[in-house]
Protein backbone atom coordinates (compact mmCIF):
# COMPACT_ATOMS: atom_id res chain seq x y z
CA UNK A 1 0.00 0.00 0.00
CA UNK A 2 2.81 2.40 -0.07
CA UNK A 3 1.59 3.51 -3.72
CA UNK A 4 -1.63 4.75 -2.12
CA UNK A 5 0.49 7.21 -0.37
CA UNK A 6 1.93 8.01 -3.69
CA UNK A 7 -1.50 8.52 -5.52
CA UNK A 8 -2.70 10.81 -2.66
CA UNK A 9 0.45 13.06 -3.25
CA UNK A 10 0.29 12.90 -6.66
CA UNK A 11 -3.28 14.14 -7.08
CA UNK A 12 -2.98 16.31 -4.04
CA UNK A 13 0.01 18.35 -5.58
CA UNK A 14 -0.51 17.58 -9.29
CA UNK A 15 -4.50 17.60 -10.09
CA UNK A 16 -5.91 20.01 -7.11
CA UNK A 17 -2.82 22.38 -6.74
CA UNK A 18 -3.38 21.80 -3.03
CA UNK A 19 -1.49 21.98 0.31
CA UNK A 20 -1.26 19.51 3.04
CA UNK A 21 -3.03 21.92 5.32
CA UNK A 22 -5.78 22.81 2.60
CA UNK A 23 -6.72 19.14 2.16
CA UNK A 24 -6.73 18.66 5.64
CA UNK A 25 -9.08 21.26 6.14
CA UNK A 26 -11.55 20.04 3.77
CA UNK A 27 -11.37 16.44 4.53
CA UNK A 28 -11.60 17.33 8.42
CA UNK A 29 -8.50 15.66 9.33
CA UNK A 30 -5.06 16.54 10.82
CA UNK A 31 -2.47 17.67 8.31
CA UNK A 32 0.07 15.35 10.16
CA UNK A 33 -2.58 12.26 9.35
CA UNK A 34 -1.92 13.08 5.66
CA UNK A 35 1.80 13.38 5.79
CA UNK A 36 1.64 10.28 7.28
CA UNK A 37 -0.33 8.62 4.71
CA UNK A 38 1.51 9.95 1.80
CA UNK A 39 4.83 8.61 3.55
CA UNK A 40 3.44 5.53 3.87
CA UNK A 41 3.70 5.63 7.74
CA UNK A 42 -0.18 5.11 8.02
CA UNK A 43 -3.38 3.47 6.13
CA UNK A 44 -6.17 5.94 5.95
CA UNK A 45 -9.14 4.29 7.47
CA UNK A 46 -11.68 3.48 5.24
CA UNK A 47 -13.75 6.80 6.18
CA UNK A 48 -11.20 8.29 4.69
CA UNK A 49 -10.49 6.40 2.09
CA UNK A 50 -13.54 7.28 0.80
CA UNK A 51 -13.68 10.48 1.50
CA UNK A 52 -10.55 11.08 -0.47
CA UNK A 53 -11.98 8.67 -3.01
CA UNK A 54 -15.15 11.14 -3.13
CA UNK A 55 -13.03 14.47 -3.69
CA UNK A 56 -10.36 13.20 -5.63
CA UNK A 57 -13.07 11.69 -8.05
CA UNK A 58 -11.23 8.24 -8.06
CA UNK A 59 -12.34 4.86 -7.52
CA UNK A 60 -11.09 2.54 -4.49
CA UNK A 61 -9.46 0.46 -6.88
CA UNK A 62 -7.29 2.71 -8.11
CA UNK A 63 -5.90 3.82 -4.63
CA UNK A 64 -5.72 0.47 -3.18
CA UNK A 65 -4.19 -1.44 -6.39
CA UNK A 66 -0.25 -1.09 -6.13
CA UNK A 67 0.19 -2.34 -9.70
CA UNK A 68 -1.53 0.31 -10.95
CA UNK A 69 0.06 4.03 -12.16
CA UNK A 70 -0.43 6.99 -10.44
CA UNK A 71 -2.04 8.82 -13.02
CA UNK A 72 -6.28 7.45 -12.77
CA UNK A 73 -7.65 6.21 -15.93
CA UNK A 74 -10.82 7.56 -17.10
CA UNK A 75 -12.66 4.66 -16.37
CA UNK A 76 -10.87 4.92 -12.02
CA UNK A 77 -13.33 7.58 -11.42
CA UNK A 78 -15.77 7.77 -8.20
CA UNK A 79 -18.46 9.60 -9.99
CA UNK A 80 -18.55 6.92 -13.00
CA UNK A 81 -18.51 3.82 -10.37
CA UNK A 82 -22.42 3.25 -11.49
CA UNK A 83 -22.39 3.42 -14.55
CA UNK A 84 -19.63 1.63 -15.77
CA UNK A 85 -20.47 -2.05 -17.76
CA UNK A 86 -18.46 -5.24 -16.56
CA UNK A 87 -17.85 -8.68 -17.79
CA UNK A 88 -20.91 -10.37 -17.73
CA UNK A 89 -23.38 -7.51 -18.12
CA UNK A 90 -25.81 -6.61 -21.00
CA UNK A 91 -26.50 -3.41 -22.97
CA UNK A 92 -29.96 -2.04 -24.19
CA UNK A 93 -29.35 -0.54 -27.38
CA UNK A 94 -31.58 0.65 -30.22
CA UNK A 95 -31.69 -1.50 -33.60
CA UNK A 96 -29.97 1.06 -35.62
CA UNK A 97 -26.73 1.20 -34.00
CA UNK A 98 -25.73 -2.36 -34.25
CA UNK A 99 -23.24 -2.74 -36.86
CA UNK A 100 -22.63 -6.21 -38.66
CA UNK A 101 -18.89 -7.19 -38.72
CA UNK A 102 -17.36 -10.17 -40.94
CA UNK A 103 -18.92 -13.72 -39.67
CA UNK A 104 -21.09 -13.83 -36.93
CA UNK A 105 -19.79 -10.37 -35.14
CA UNK A 106 -21.69 -7.07 -34.70
CA UNK A 107 -20.62 -4.01 -32.69
CA UNK A 108 -22.84 -2.20 -30.51
CA UNK A 109 -21.68 1.25 -28.84
CA UNK A 110 -22.27 2.57 -25.40
CA UNK A 111 -25.05 4.89 -25.81
CA UNK A 112 -25.70 7.89 -23.40
CA UNK A 113 -28.57 7.52 -21.17
CA UNK A 114 -29.00 3.29 -22.19
CA UNK A 115 -29.31 0.66 -19.53
CA UNK A 116 -26.85 -2.01 -19.07
CA UNK A 117 -28.15 -5.01 -17.01
CA UNK A 118 -26.19 -8.31 -15.30
CA UNK A 119 -27.53 -11.39 -15.97
CA UNK A 120 -30.56 -11.47 -13.56
CA UNK A 121 -31.76 -7.90 -14.73
CA UNK A 122 -31.66 -9.47 -18.18
CA UNK A 123 -33.56 -12.46 -17.87
CA UNK A 124 -36.09 -9.70 -16.26
CA UNK A 125 -36.21 -7.47 -18.92
CA UNK A 126 -36.00 -10.50 -21.69
CA UNK A 127 -39.16 -11.14 -19.93
CA UNK A 128 -41.07 -8.04 -19.13
CA UNK A 129 -43.79 -7.18 -21.82
CA UNK A 130 -43.59 -3.29 -21.75
CA UNK A 131 -41.80 -0.84 -20.46
CA UNK A 132 -43.87 -0.04 -17.15
CA UNK A 133 -43.12 -4.28 -16.32
CA UNK A 134 -39.49 -3.20 -16.02
CA UNK A 135 -40.21 -0.48 -14.50
CA UNK A 136 -42.14 -2.46 -11.95
CA UNK A 137 -39.71 -5.29 -11.71
CA UNK A 138 -36.80 -2.69 -10.86
CA UNK A 139 -38.41 -0.64 -8.81
CA UNK A 140 -38.97 -4.13 -6.54
CA UNK A 141 -35.63 -5.12 -6.91
CA UNK A 142 -34.50 -1.73 -4.87
CA UNK A 143 -37.35 -2.34 -2.40
CA UNK A 144 -35.93 -5.75 -2.28
CA UNK A 145 -32.26 -4.20 -1.65
CA UNK A 146 -33.49 -2.04 0.95
CA UNK A 147 -34.93 -4.32 3.06
CA UNK A 148 -31.90 -6.59 2.83
CA UNK A 149 -30.09 -3.03 4.49
CA UNK A 150 -32.79 -2.76 6.75
CA UNK A 151 -32.27 -6.52 8.03
CA UNK A 152 -28.79 -6.41 7.83
CA UNK A 153 -28.16 -3.10 9.95
CA UNK A 154 -30.72 -4.90 12.35
CA UNK A 155 -29.02 -7.79 12.58
CA UNK A 156 -25.72 -5.82 13.64
CA UNK A 157 -27.30 -4.43 16.42
CA UNK A 158 -28.14 -7.91 18.19
CA UNK A 159 -25.74 -9.70 20.04
CA UNK A 160 -23.33 -12.08 18.40
CA UNK A 161 -25.46 -14.84 20.14
CA UNK A 162 -28.57 -13.82 18.76
CA UNK A 163 -27.32 -13.45 15.23
CA UNK A 164 -28.77 -15.71 12.69
CA UNK A 165 -26.01 -18.31 11.88
CA UNK A 166 -24.67 -18.24 8.45
CA UNK A 167 -24.69 -21.47 6.56
CA UNK A 168 -22.40 -23.52 5.50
Amino acid sequence: MARLGLKVFFLRTRREQLSQQDLASKLGVRQATLSNIERGRMLPTLPLLLELCRFFDVSPNYMLDDDRGVEPRQTERWSMRNTLVTTGMWIEAPRDVLRNLHGDKVLCPLVPGEQFYDDEARVRREQADSRAAVERLEAARRRDSVELEELLDRELQLPPRARPRARS
